[in-house]
């Protein structure tokens, strides 16, 4: 047995402090970082950003949580912090009981292109009051920015609200430090501004019936194309 003045270097020897536990996305790291290089390597070559975009060849799965997901999408509510318009923090427990919980429209968003699939980057929630669907979290992860996702993901919660009823939509801005590049994410997406405090602070409206689709550049699927 070894003497007290060793156990430092026993237990770093025996990795007891390892981190153990990485998302399937963790471990894609390192081929997300050089897909991103192909991808800016080839927008050089167009003059339009649209026609970009398309000859990215998209395919998003955007759908209800699914189990095998829950532990992404809690890592992403902690740890995105600029593209997140409320900046609400989940634990395990909490993002499960909303899961569970039929008061809830929940979205994820996973994304694929020609050059490799970015995984699950971008969480929508939304508790539902009746005829109005109250946004808690919208976040997407920063190395999709700028491929219109954020669209894709609005056409199908304004979808999702169609068959529950769901007549209005109120966005919920809260400033931070970090969070300026969404400051209006809500207007860009069509809502009203109802209300703006001193802090910055703002509520946001849409109407579900006038919506028009705004995503043209991702072919959208739901969880039926995972199994298949």
């Amino acid at each position: 047995m070894d003497s007290v003045e060793n156990y430092i270097m026993t237990l770093d020897r025996n990795g007891y402090f390892e981190v153990t536990n990485f998302s399937e996305d963790d471990l894609k790291r390192n081929e997300m970082y050089k897909a991103n290089a192909e991808r800016a390597s080839q927008q050089a070559s167009f003059a339009d950003y649209n026609e970009y975009l398309l000859s990215l060849d998209m395919t998003a799965v955007i759908d209800d949580f699914l189990p095998v997901y829950l532990q992404r999408i809690t890592q992403l509510s902690n740890k995105s912090n600029q593209f997140n318009v409320t900046t609400k923090r989940y634990t395990p427990t909490e993002m499960e009981a909303v899961f569970e919980s039929d008061e809830y429209i929940r979205l994820y968003g996973k994304l694929v292109d020609k050059f490799g699939d970015n995984g699950v980057v971008s969480v929508v929630i939304g508790k539902k009051d009746g005829a109005v669907l109250n946004m808690e979290l919208w976040l997407m992860s920063c190395r999709v920015l700028k491929r219109d996702m954020e669209f894709a993901m609005l056409d199908r919660l304004v979808e999702r609200c169609r068959e529950q009823g769901i007549t209005t939509i109120k966005g919920y801005y809260y400033p931070t430090a970090k969070n300026n590049m969404v400051r209006d994410l809500y207007g860009r997406f069509g809502f009203d501004k109802i209300s703006e405090d001193e802090q910055g602070n703002s509520v946001w409206e849409l109407s579900v019936d006038t919506y028009q689709q705004k995503c043209h550049v991702i072919k959208v699927e739901d969880n039926t194309a995972i199994s298949q």
